[in-house]
């Protein structure tokens, strides 16, 4: 029997349940959902309105009649979410020669791994794990995230964005910009000590005309700067400067580097961060030359010193703005801020941390107050940061953090189709996401800045 009308479409496609092998690994860990606000269903830019709060509006009564009294001010800020793929692809032969060669189809879509005679190894064990690693991903990116950061190479940016980190901006490098620039003010930054003290690197190049030359190229960090000759060798550099430096400092984030003229013809580079190495170099085009000095070696911080989180955590609450403290509050800090605060409180009374329920979950404590333990930031810091600023600790309510995303209210799912022409199953999850933070005076930090 033969059909009258027929329909294929190729590649087939299907979709599974994103909540099952995506949403639910994504958001539901208790380290989420301690620390920050997840904001679903916004599809581009969202306002996020701030109320400050109204006060001395409450007046003796002295006269009849009606006389309204205070104000407060409502603004707001966007947030917009930025479009993030995972993706990939899978051909059933990879499993041929295993045991899982008996779970197989046959015939024409043996090599497609939904068409198992038994596809739980695949949809319950294999994509469960897949989803776990988008979770680990989403985590660092909500982080780390940074639109700037660069790829490494022994530890100096090389002018190459990273795309494991460019997605959007995370919560950390956040932070790193706005207290640099002031908008997260310095009075709530407590800085970190180590036993070995960080020092920032420094170079600087004086340039002399040769007489003939018409070009100057400068190599900072595996990128080249150029600047045509101008009137003299100060003049020249001062045109190179006002025409790189604003690009120059807008690079690689916290490995990035601060270009000056400290005086006549010379260019000068210091490490944005205390510990951050860089390369400079600069060659005129006929005759001229560049002479080095002031040179300045980058170091690193060591590990902390003894009892510094214990004094560091202490500060930060110390130090808080009183109106932090009408909200439920929590730290997150890296596990080296961790170990040394379990040091010195064995050291005093030779017992571990207490610790409380959070969300449902034994967490330590200090102070009374919840500490989410990041081992994961201890090493995304040494490895994608080259280590600098490797101590931190945040102290905030989870109310002031928000990660937004479209994932949750969406009819999103995880697309699966089989490609006959590849003979590949393939498989991808689509989502939005980005991260802000509210109000700078509900937060306090330790080691994000020198």
């Amino acid at each position: 029997m033969s059909n009258i009308f027929s329909h294929a479409i190729s590649p087939a496609f299907t979709k599974q349940s994103i909540r099952e092998f995506f949403v639910s690994p994504f958001f539901m860990g208790e380290d989420i959902r301690g620390a920050i606000t997840v904001r679903t269903d916004v599809k581009g830019t969202e306002l996020l309105n701030k109320i400050s709060r109204p006060s001395f509006i409450t007046k003796p009564k002295a006269a009849p009649g009606f006389t309204p009294t205070g104000t407060f001010a409502l603004s707001t800020q966007s947030i917009t979410v930025a479009p993030m793929a995972m993706e990939f692809e899978q051909n059933a032969r990879a499993f041929w020669g295993s045991i899982v060669e008996q779970l197989l189809a046959t015939g024409y879509k043996e090599d497609d791994i939904e068409r198992m005679k038994e596809p739980d190894i695949w949809n319950k064990i294999m994509l469960p794990i897949i989803a776990q690693a988008g979770q680990q991903d989403l985590i660092r990116q909500m982080f780390f995230g940074n639109p700037v950061q660069e790829t490494l190479s022994s530890g100096i940016p090389t002018g190459t964005v990273d795309t494991n980190f460019s997605g959007y901006t995370g919560f950390l490098s956040h932070f790193l910009v706005n207290l640099y620039a002031g908008t997260i003010p310095s009075a709530q930054h407590v800085v970190v000590d180590s036993a070995t003290s960080a020092v920032k690197a420094e170079k600087i190049l004086t340039y002399t005309y040769g007489a003939t030359d018409t070009l100057i190229t400068v190599t900072i960090n595996g990128v080249e700067y150029t600047q045509a000759y101008a009137s003299s060798a100060s003049a020249t550099v001062a045109a190179w400067l006002t025409t790189h430096k604003a690009t120059i400092e807008a690079r690689a984030g916290i490995n990035g580097v601060i270009v000056t003229n400290p005086s006549g013809a010379q260019i000068k580079v210091v490490s944005r961060y205390k510990g951050q190495s860089f390369t400079f170099t600069a060659v005129a085009n006929s005759g001229g030359s560049f002479a080095a000095s002031g040179t300045v070696a980058a170091v690193k911080a060591g590990a902390l010193a003894s009892g510094e989180a214990d004094a560091t955590l202490e500060e930060m609450i110390d130090t808080a703005r009183p109106e932090m403290f009408e909200f439920p509050l929590v730290f997150m800090v890296t596990r080296s801020m961790w170990r040394n605060l379990v040091h010195t409180i064995k050291n005093k009374t030779g017992d571990l941390p207490l610790t409380m329920m959070l969300n449902g979950v034994n967490v330590p404590s200090y102070e009374g107050y919840p500490v989410l333990i990041r081992p994961d930031w201890d090493t995304w810091i040494a490895t994608y940061q080259n280590g600098i600023q490797p101590h931190r600790a945040l102290f905030t309510t989870q109310q002031n953090l928000i990660f937004a995303t479209d994932g949750l209210m969406d009819p999103q799912d995880i697309e699966s189709w089989y490609n006959p022409d590849l003979q590949m199953r393939r498989y991808r999850v689509q989502y939005k996401a980005q991260t802000a933070y509210l109000h700078s005076e509900l937060l306090m930090l330790a080691g994000f800045g020198d």
